[in-house]
């Protein structure tokens, strides 16, 4: 720019304000979203149903501890699937074999690499801390969902949405590959008699612990509830406790 362009500019320039600049605005510092799960939002007795039918279908050897009912349920509610495509995923699940867990807690170790040292593989497993079987219920609704719908969520949505961020999109992803590998990629093999199937054991399930719940309220309210009417109160007359005058 010349000086000529310069001294015109200055010279039609209009400053915006006369007020002072004010000062930046302080930067407010945003809590990180908590990631620990509160199994609080699903509360209905038919989705802890499920959720029990579902957990059962893991194999037993996945995991030293048992799945969270109330975490899978929490899973289900933010999920809202429909109850034929939870009967789906519980065929899934029942497909998987004994094999499986071996293969999810091998796919499970961190990729952290050692150059200069050889870890054994049975070390590598004793170190690493018990897998959450929760995942892997998560990774079926996953493929379930996916295989059903014309607009499947995608892994990324289903590890920080309907998980809750509890598990990484890595670890939801190796979780589908490792059922995916033990069922032959034969989701297509699932008839509609295996869906029915599986469809009238949830519902049977649930039938089952609503009558248990009903039968449990039924027999508190049986109960002989406690009296606090006591006849032949003592009474205080002259400063003495005596009994109560009769008429």
């Amino acid at each position: 720019m010349s000086e000529e362009e310069l001294e015109l500019y200055f010279a039609s320039y209009v400053p915006l304000s006369s007020l002072p600049t004010p000062p930046p605005a302080k930067t407010v510092s945003i809590p990180a979203v908590q990631q620990k799960v509160d199994s609080t939002e699903a509360e209905t007795p038919e989705l802890e149903a499920h959720a029990t039918y579902l957990s059962k279908l893991i194999p037993s050897n996945v995991s030293t501890q048992a799945p969270s009912m109330p975490i899978v349920a929490d899973f289900l509610f933010r999920a809202n699937l429909p109850i034929e495509m939870l009967a789906f995923t519980a065929c899934i699940l029942d497909a998987l074999s004994h094999r499986f867990a071996a293969s999810f807690r091998t796919a499970s170790l961190p990729c952290t690499p050692t150059p200069f040292r050889y870890v054994p593989l049975f070390a590598k497993l004793q170190r690493q801390p018990p897998v959450r079987p929760e995942v892997v219920i998560l990774a079926a609704l996953s493929l379930a969902h996916g295989w059903l719908e014309d607009q499947p969520r995608s892994t990324a949505h289903w590890a920080s949405v309907e998980g809750a961020a509890m598990f990484t999109t890595w670890e939801l992803e190796s979780a589908k590959t490792c059922i995916l590998k033990d069922v032959d990629y034969g989701l297509f093999r699932i008839t509609d008699k295996m869906v029915q199937r599986m469809l009238a054991g949830l519902r049977a399930n649930a039938t089952g612990l609503a009558r248990q719940e009903s039968g449990a309220f039924e027999e508190k309210e049986k109960r002989p509830k406690l009296s606090l009417k006591m006849r032949g109160a003592a009474t205080w007359v002259h400063g003495m406790q005596t009994p109560e005058p009769s008429p």
